[in-house]
């Protein structure tokens, strides 16, 4: 009886495609194409403050194959079809975005990095050649990505026609690093007031030198109070498992009953809240 309802269910489940397809199916590409066309702008977007020479059909492609690998190795990590073909259709899906994300993340870092000698750079060579469009194009010969890619697009939109300091601001809106726009904010307003340009440059690379030392101070004096929430967070799980294998009896009721869920459930969200509580007083911003 039961197969005879699954054949059934699965007759009219393709009936129901059918009809699906044949009524809609010209709603379903529209939607479809429709889709497809933002994710390209989401993906092109992010593949070009990146700098990377794949276009957003060659990624989705990619994707595309990365997301049914995913699905495969899922489904024979976890030996059944229910979990892991959602497991790896979710990772497949998510992993690329993230992938993308960490990439800007790192990408920031390392420019950020870079700006205090971007500076002195510039300051030299304003000293020889009073003109920055020249001191820019200097520290994109002499200095290697991201900056003097970033550098390098503020000097094409210049030479198309936007004004520098429009050009300068369009940078600044585009990477968000703060040491960045600390930097292209002194710049306007010596241009716009008036300044010695090479003693402003000079400021904020000695401004942005010692942010970076506050900074390693910090993280030194607080690296303690981080490894204390780990352990914090860690201990529970540990003392679960000496208490295990002390003697199984006494703590196996914690995860065979119905108290014993509640009961971890709520030590466990006290556990991370007090993490996160941790770390959130010791995340001193400079």
């Amino acid at each position: 009886m039961s197969n005879s309802y699954l054949v059934l269910a699965g007759v009219l489940l393709f009936a129901a495609c059918i009809l699906l397809v044949y009524g809609g199916g010209e709603w379903a590409a529209g939607r479809l194409a429709q889709e497809r066309s933002v994710y390209e702008r989401i993906i092109g977007r992010k593949l070009r403050r990146l700098f990377l020479s794949t276009t957003p059909q060659e990624f989705i492609i990619g994707h595309a194959v990365f997301v049914i690998a995913m699905i495969g190795g899922g489904w024979w990590a976890f030996g059944t079809l229910w979990l892991g073909v959602p497991v790896g259709l979710v990772a497949g899906f998510l992993l690329p975005s993230f992938w993308l994300d960490r990439m800007w993340t790192k990408r920031i870092s390392a420019l950020e990095e870079q700006v205090e000698e971007a500076m002195i750079f510039m300051s030299n060579s304003f000293k020889a050649n009073p003109a920055l469009p020249e001191a820019m194009q200097d520290v994109c010969n002499s200095m290697g990505p991201p900056i003097s890619q970033e550098l390098a697009v503020t000097l094409r939109e210049y030479k198309l026609g936007t004004p520098l300091d429009h050009a300068l601001i369009n940078m600044q809106e585009r990477v968000p690093s703060r040491n960045l726009q600390l930097a292209v904010a002194a710049l306007l307003v010596g241009r716009n007031v008036g300044g010695n340009i090479p003693l402003i440059l000079e400021d904020i690379a000695s401004t942005i030198r010692e942010s970076f030392r506050l900074e390693r101070f910090i993280d030194s004096q607080t690296a303690q109070g981080k490894m204390q929430a780990w352990v914090m967070g860690a201990a529970p799980g540990a003392v679960c498992g000496i208490f295990y294998l002390m003697d199984p009896a006494m703590i196996t009721p914690l995860f065979t009953t119905f108290m014993g869920y509640i009961l971890v459930s709520i030590a466990l969200m006290f556990n991370i809240v007090g993490v996160v509580l941790i770390l959130k007083i010791i995340a001193i911003d400079v």
